[in-house]
């Protein structure tokens, strides 16, 4: 009765860590878009050109980039992601039995944080254009990452080989998107999503070449 109990747990581990593997998006369009985000064409269109410059020197065969707004804040979008690409805080130690293991990186990620800076008066001679007091009252609404702390972004990233040989690799940038108006004393929930994906040829392939 043991052997056979001890059976049906290894049978449900295997089938567990496959679907989570298989749960990895590998191409641009499996990448899951949070509810409600729309397309912000001037701002991708910007990004396109700046992300064709960063990657210039690389041997890609495809690259694409899209950018959308979304009317919530950045924990929200955060934790969506976290949950879809079943992504680990910090770089991962261990990475996929594979002959290439840069080139198979399960989904991570890393947060960043509203600074100081944010929480202090700024002045163009004698106009106050940023009122530090009133941002920090006003991020008190949302509800700490950590203690002390608010989240302002995070960024996913991971690699996956492809039958063929070639990798690709995904990024998913999350920023709050100037939400805090402390002029005008107004709160408009906004985030950035950047979502970046890039295939590279195989090392054969540049081999060959």
């Amino acid at each position: 009765m043991k052997y056979l109990s001890c059976l049906i747990a290894i049978v449900f581990l295997l089938i567990s860590l496959t679907s989570v593997g298989q749960n990895i998006p590998r191409k641009a369009e499996e990448i899951p878009l949070f509810p409600g985000s729309v397309t912000d064409m001037e701002k991708q269109q910007q990004a396109l050109k700046d992300y064709q410059e960063i990657f210039a020197g690389e041997q890609l065969s495809d690259l694409r980039v899209s950018v959308y707004k979304v009317k919530t804040i950045p924990d929200d979008v955060c934790r969506f992601y976290i949950e879809k690409l079943n992504a680990g805080e910090g770089f991962p130690d261990d990475d996929y039995d594979s002959p290439h293991p840069d080139k198979n990186i399960k989904p991570w990620y890393e947060v960043s944080y509203f600074d100081n800076s944010w929480f202090k008066d700024q002045y163009e001679g004698n106009i106050k254009i940023q009122d530090g007091k009133w941002i920090k009252a006003a991020l008190s609404e949302r509800e700490q990452w950590i203690q002390g702390k608010w989240l302002q972004g995070a960024y996913f990233e991971w690699t996956v080989t492809l039958e063929n040989g070639d990798w690709s690799r995904h990024f998913v940038d999350i920023i709050d998107d100037n939400s805090f108006d402390s002029r005008a004393k107004t709160v408009n929930n906004k985030t950035i999503i950047t979502i970046v994906s890039q295939i590279g040829t195989s090392d054969d392939e540049i081999d060959d070449d």
